[in-house]
């Protein structure tokens, strides 16, 4: 009596099916990854901007130089990047005091950072 051997292993179609599925996981994974990633450099943008509207607000205390109002711009630079500072000074009912409203953005235009304080003239 001759006995059958079965093939044992995978067939093709179950091969395909495997890969199919390990390949989708991985393009999620770096997707996710890049988005991450993304957020991380969101993150750091906005320190950074928040320190240039920082150290503007703390140099104007130190100074004791008591705003015009109006609105004006500069730039700052922090870790090599460049940002815009738009400033808006307005009265406030109080003469002894001015809203400042700082907004930060980058070159391209985004407002990483925006802060709003009173400065009073002291």
């Amino acid at each position: 009596m001759r006995t059958r051997r079965h093939a044992t292993g995978f067939t093709l179609l179950e091969v395909l099916v495997a890969l199919a599925v390990v390949a989708i996981a991985l393009l999620a994974a770096m997707r996710a990854s890049g988005g991450l990633q993304d957020n991380a450099q969101r993150y750091h943008q906005a320190v950074l901007a928040q320190q240039c509207a920082e150290n503007f607000l703390v140099e104007q205390r130190l100074t004791r130089n008591f705003l015009p109002v109006g609105q004006s711009t500069s730039t700052c630079t922090e870790a090599g990047t460049s940002f815009t500072l738009d400033v808006d000074v307005q009265p406030t009912p109080n003469p002894n005091f001015r809203r400042v409203d700082v907004q930060v953005q980058q070159a391209s235009g985004w407002t990483a950072w925006n802060v709003v304080t009173i400065i009073g003239n002291l």
